[in-house]
């Protein structure tokens, strides 16, 4: 997603930023890797066999590396990367998102994960989570006040590290895509994002999502955003189903093309 690639420019020129973040994030995947080993489902050939077959897939699409997977018992819907140039790169799936979701939409979760690897978010997602976690560790008034004072201090890094931060989930979501088998996969899977994947058959009306948008879209709730890591989701359906008619897709997935469909340049 060219914002995504244009904020990311913008971060690299400020001083001392990227070395921070590459420093914070050393540290923290050797740790990371053994407190997994210890207490999540390691994915292999041999172990969640699915999961890891679609792991395999995403990262050849991708042209990346196997990342190591993980499965970790948490009912949340949620799942995350750590990844360094130079470090093997880890994704962890919640236990909620892999059993509420079908195969097709785990794949695309898969695959947006990848993502986040191919175009090495990881850095700055390291500063973006340890920004928004300062102040945290001490207690009553003490944490209250430490809070206040980081908000204060970081309040311009953290509003554009949001900024890009939303970006990526954008460049993540394409390459959740480009890696499916269903288009539909990636819009059912951030609808079921949305009301938190309630088990049961649901069917989703899409153009009550779009108007959903534009409620949101039309209004001062609109700027809440700016303090958002992520984009609503609605807009990132809206942005999905935007790239499906994109030329770009279906240079990395031909076969996925529908005939009749409008197509949109880059």
């Amino acid at each position: 997603y060219a914002m995504d690639y244009e904020l990311r420019k913008k971060l690299d020129a400020i001083p001392g930023l990227y070395k921070l973040g590459k420093t914070l994030l050393q540290g923290k995947m050797a740790t990371l890797m053994q407190m997994l080993n210890i207490d999540a489902m390691k994915v292999g050939p041999d172990q969640f066999p699915d999961v890891y077959k679609m792991g395999c897939d995403c990262a050849k699409i991708l042209g990346i590396g196997i990342p190591n997977m993980y499965i970790i018992n948490d009912s949340t819907t949620n799942a995350y990367t750590y990844a360094l140039d130079d470090v093997e790169p880890i994704v962890v799936i919640h236990s909620g998102m892999y059993e509420r979701m079908t195969p097709g939409e785990l794949r695309s979760v898969i695959g947006h994960e990848c993502g986040h690897i191919h175009n090495q978010h990881g850095i700055y997602q390291s500063i973006h989570d340890t920004l928004v976690m300062s102040g945290t560790a001490a207690g009553g008034i003490v944490a209250g006040l430490s809070v206040s004072a980081m908000k204060l201090l970081t309040a311009g890094v953290q509003t554009a590290l949001n900024a890009w931060s939303r970006a990526a989930e954008v460049t993540a979501d394409r390459a959740g895509m480009i890696c499916s088998e269903n288009l539909e996969d990636n819009y059912s899977l951030n609808a079921k994002l949305m009301y938190g994947a309630a088990f049961g058959e649901h069917e989703i009306n899409y153009d009550a999502i779009r108007e959903q948008l534009k409620l949101q879209d039309g209004n001062i709730g609109r700027y809440m955003e700016i303090f958002a890591s992520h984009p609503s989701g609605a807009r990132r359906i809206a942005a999905d189903m935007e790239f499906s008619e994109c030329e770009m897709l279906y240079q990395w997935r031909p076969e996925l093309k529908k005939p009749g469909i409008t197509m949109r340049s880059k």
